[in-house]
This record gives C-alpha cells, sequence and structure tokens, in this order.
C-alpha cells in the first residue's frame, strides 16, 4: 500500500512552506481538506489559532489554502468569476505572494489564469500554476513549484558573500524538518557560515530574494532540488555542493558532509568536527555503560523506506557501526542516481542485495524507517516490533521539543529510538 503523495500535494506545500506565501486552490473543495490541514498542522502561522478571521467565503474556517470551491457548473462556464471575487479578499490577508494552483479537474478547464491576473492588476504579487505535476513523485512536484517560484520573484542580483549558503531540500513533509534545519544551521555557523535561506521550508520571500547572495548551494536531499539547483547555477553561477554519502545521518556521513561544505566554501571545518566528535564519543560512552543491562542491537534487523539521500547514509551508518541488518531497503520515487548507484554498491559488496526492494511485510524487520501509517500498520499486524518515522503523515503525536534525526544531534536521537526499543524486546 503506497501512501505517498504526489507532485500536486507537493507543488501546493512548496508555496505554504515560504513563511509569507499563500497558495489557492482552484478546485473544489475536496482536493483542499488534506493539504490545507497538513500545512496547518505542521507549519502554523501565527494567526492559525484566530479562527474567526477565517469565517468568510473560501476559506471556510480553516486559515490555509483558500479554495474556490468549484462546482459543476463552472466546469461548464469557466472559474472567472469566482476568482475575480477570491482574489481581493485574500490579497488583504497581508500576504507578501499568492499563488493560484489549478487542480487536476480545473486545468482541464483551459481558462487563462495569467491573463486574468493581468486583467484584475494582481500579477505584482499572484503567480499562476495552471497545471501542477499530478500523479508523479511529490519531489518533482515540490522541485518544480520552487523553481518556478524564483523565477517569478526576480531575484535579487547582490554580489555573492563567501560566508553565506543556502540550504536546499527541505519540506515539511519532512518530520523534524524544522529540527534537521536548525541542526544544519548550528552545524555551518559552527563553520563561520551563514544560512541565508532554506527555499520553501520556513523562509519569507525577502529571505528568498536575498538568497543570490550565498556562495553556494549546500544541497541536503536532491531528490526535492534538482531543478532549483540547477536554476542558480544558470542564472546566479551559485554551484550546487552535494556530499558523495548523502544526507548527514549518521557520524561518518555527518563528517563527510562538513568536509564537502568546507572545501566548497573555503571555510575552517575544525569547529564543527570537534562538535560532532564530542558527540560521538558521548554515544560511545552511553552506548558502552548501558547495553550490557538489555543488550545490544547487533544482529537485530531494519527496512527503510525514505528518499534516496537518506537510505544511503542510514542503511550504511546503522550496518557498519551497530551491526544491525538491512532485510528491506526500499527508495522512494523520484530518486537521485547517484546515491542510488552507491547504495547498490554497498549491498551487493556486503551480500546485502536481497534486501533491495524486498516487502517488509515479508521479511519481518525488528525496526521499520519510514512513513508512520506504515510502520503502524506494520507494528499492528506483528510483521514489525519498532516504528521510526521519518515523514509527516500522521497527526496523532503531539511534540514540545524540538527533534532531528540530522547531524549529531540527529544522531544521537536514533541511537535513542533504537536502544530504548533493544531494551522491550523479548530475549
Amino acid at each position: 500500500m503506497i501512501l505517498d503523495p504526489d507532485g500536486f500535494i507537493g507543488t501546493l506545500l512548496a508555496i505554504e512552506g515560504i513563511r509569507d506565501a499563500r497558495a489557492v486552490l482552484n478546485g473544489p473543495t475536496g482536493c483542499r481538506g488534506y493539504p490545507a490541514y497538513f500545512s496547518d498542522r505542521h507549519y502554523p502561522r501565527e494567526d492559525s489559532l484566530n479562527r474567526g478571521s477565517f469565517e468568510e467565503l473560501f476559506f471556510f474556517g480553516q486559515p490555509r489554502i483558500p479554495c474556490t470551491y468549484l462546482d459543476s457548473d463552472d466546469y461548464i462556464l469557466g472559474s472567472t468569476e469566482k476568482l475575480r471575487e477570491i482574489l481581493p479578499l485574500i490579497a488583504k490577508k497581508d500576504s507578501a505572494f499568492l499563488a493560484i494552483v489549478n487542480s487536476p479537474g480545473a486545468s482541464l478547464i483551459g481558462d487563462n489564469l495569467n491573463r486574468f491576473l493581468s486583467e484584475a492588476h494582481l500579477d505584482h504579487i499572484c503567480m499562476a500554476f495552471e497545471g501542477a505535476a499530478y500523479s508523479r513523485p511529490f519531489p518533482e512536484g515540490f522541485d518544480e513549484a520552487i523553481t518556478a517560484i524564483l523565477k517569478w520573484l526576480r531575484l535579487n542580483r547582490l554580489p555573492r558573500m563567501k560566508n553565506r549558503v543556502n540550504l536546499l531540500g527541505f519540506s515539511m513533509i519532512q518530520k523534524h524538518w524544522q529540527g534537521n534545519i536548525a541542526e544544519l544551521r548550528h552545524l555551518c555557523e559552527l563553520m563561520g557560515l551563514m544560512v541565508v535561506s532554506v527555499p520553501g521550508a520556513g523562509s519569507s520571500v525577502s529571505e528568498i530574494r536575498e538568497s543570490t547572495t550565498a556562495i553556494c548551494n549546500i544541497v541536503v536531499f536532491p531528490e526535492y532540488c534538482q531543478k532549483t539547483a540547477a536554476f542558480y547555477k544558470a542564472e546566479f553561477s551559485i554551484p550546487a555542493v552535494i556530499s558523495p554519502d548523502g544526507a548527514p545521518v549518521g557520524f561518518t556521513a555527518t563528517e563527510t558532509w562538513i568536509w564537502a561544505v568546507a572545501e566548497a566554501t573555503g571555510c575552517d571545518p575544525a569547529p564543527a568536527l570537534a562538535e560532532t566528535r564530542r558527540l560521538r564519543k558521548h554515544a560511545c560512552h552511553q552506548i558502552a555503560r548501558f547495553h550490557h543491562e538489555a543488550g545490544y542491537p547487533k544482529g537485530t534487523t531494519f527496512a527503510i523506506r525514505a528518499d534516496s539521500s537518506y537510505v544511503l547514509p542510514i542503511t550504511t551508518w546503522l550496518y557498519e557501526y551497530l551491526g544491525m541488518v538491512p532485510v528491506s531497503v526500499v527508495c522512494m520515487a523520484g530518486v537521485d542516481e547517484a546515491m542510488t548507484g552507491c547504495l547498490s554498491d554497498f549491498l551487493a559488496a556486503n551480500g546485502l542485495f536481497e534486501a533491495s526492494g524486498a516487502d517488509p511485510a515479508e521479511v519481518k524487520p525488528d525496526f521499520y524507517f519510514g512513513d508512520d501509517l506504515t510502520g503502524m500498520d506494520l507494528v499492528l499486524s506483528g510483521r514489525c516490533r519498532e516504528p521510526v518515522g521519518l515523514f509527516n503523515r500522521t497527526t496523532g503525536e503531539l511534540e514540545f521539543v524540538q527533534k532531528t534525526f540530522l547531524g549529531g544531534t540527529g544522531t544521537l536521537w536514533i541511537l535513542e529510538r533504537i536502544f530504548r526499543a533493544v531494551r522491550r524486546f523479548p530475549e
């Protein structure tokens, strides 16, 4: 059972991931429910609790993604009249940027949204997505949307500064995305670097416009930003930096990531490496102190289904650092070919090629790393012992402390989840 949202949802969440932007859905209310609730749940705005200010037409009491609620007549006569009514109301909500997105059905009507925006004198604040990455992978829709927004915003052409960088490849679909960004921002600051923007993941329009001052773009999850990185390179000569080990998951991949950033920027990696080694030492002491009391995860099995740039480092790290055995390794749609190539080589070199593409429901792993719903299904059906969520799918968890699964701090969080679970496993 595949539960991944598609590129249409990726388009909407890319817009909603900009701090002062708002997506406007041109379509029926049924297409709005999931992304509107999701964006408010996983990236709430300051006014999200003031429901009274969203009771007017098109918002229906929800603060995110107002909708034209197209009906059968609109599919015959067009959506222009409803757009003419909705956009002036939304423009008053003090958003720096608006984007109309056609639902799959609305894209078949054939309304010229760009012409309408020009005639309504709203083309200075609002852009149109007459089509989106319908039925294509979420990362593709997200990437294409961010690229289109960057082109529309006409980014400032400012001098580049050697101590400035952007982080690319983050989205609110990723669990603990804000904590992950904070962790990598901290590592950058230890190296004397300032993160200017994270397009589509919490940065404002003004920060994105200033992103052209960066000396390079640090690509964390390339699946979500291949076209974005290519745009920055072609238009502003800003190169992209991609760690060969993938995302900074585990101590080794984190150190490789630090070295890659340092080499590209000319900064001193020593303080960031020292911090990572301090956390590595702390982990070693904790493991040595407690693993005799309730066992050690060596030999336990795990399954993972995630983006290829995450699957590669966590698979290698769990196998080499803890002696855990991958029995199901699956990369989500929209893979990065370099990452999957390295992953295939690693599995083959260690006699683990049978894990590639295996069904976790059949191999019954001890741990499942992936989306929460699949993990819970495996646990409740007795086919997995412990799920570790990597993506925001459910909303049942209430969290007060910011978490991360990247960098040295994120490595400690993963270790804590694993060792706590192993203590509960029967002998």
